[in-house]
């Protein structure tokens, strides 16, 4: 499976209200994934999975198979549908805190995956990770396209928030899709 470049891209937010906090711009660094990834990866994703796991009246031995056969079915079914797909760890001041999870084609760049670890959760690390996306589709004159679960409305918001539009539905998951606006008349002419 290809990956992105071994560099490291340290991206900022680049708007200010993205920080969250203060107006501090949020720094992060996407570097590749790597195996030595996998078991913050696993825990990213059990904490990912949304409330109720933990209450399922098995024991914890099972839960955690469990857990670990859906990691490990979602990596197979993502290497599968988006054999070009580059995986990302997102770093903040060289803590691992989150996953980026992207395809990119002629026409749009596709979120694929996006996770944060809950205690960085609402600090504009999601906001930034997303502009930087939009940022490049504009630059390559493409979208930015994802699917997000329908009962994930925290995240709903946020695409809402920063100009996605919805393209399509299913029982589980909504379509949504930015374009980059057009370029401004004014700019044209000057």
């Amino acid at each position: 499976m290809t990956t992105s470049p071994p560099e490291r891209e340290a991206l900022v937010a680049p708007h200010p209200e993205d920080a969250g906090l203060r107006g501090a711009a949020v720094r992060f660094v996407l570097r590749p994934e790597v195996e030595a990834d996998a078991p913050f990866r696993l825990a990213l994703f059990q904490a990912s999975r949304g409330p109720g796991w933990d209450r399922l009246p098995l024991p914890a031995n099972m839960l955690a198979q469990i857990m670990a056969q859906q990691f490990h079915a979602q990596v197979q079914g993502y290497r599968a549908a988006y054999p070009r797909a580059r995986l990302q760890i997102v770093t903040v001041d060289a803590e691992p805190v989150g996953r980026l999870a992207t395809d990119r084609s002629p026409d749009a760049l596709h979120l694929i995956d996006i996770a944060v670890v809950p205690e960085r959760r609402g600090r504009g690390i999601g906001g930034a990770i997303l502009r930087a996306l939009m940022a490049e589709a504009a630059a390559a004159g493409s979208a930015v396209t994802l699917q997000v679960a329908r009962d994930n409305l925290a995240a709903q918001r946020l695409y809402h928030r920063l100009g996605f539009a919805a393209t399509a539905a299913d029982e589980t998951h909504l379509t949504l899709r930015w374009s980059a606006p057009p370029p401004s008349t004014l700019a044209a002419t000057t």
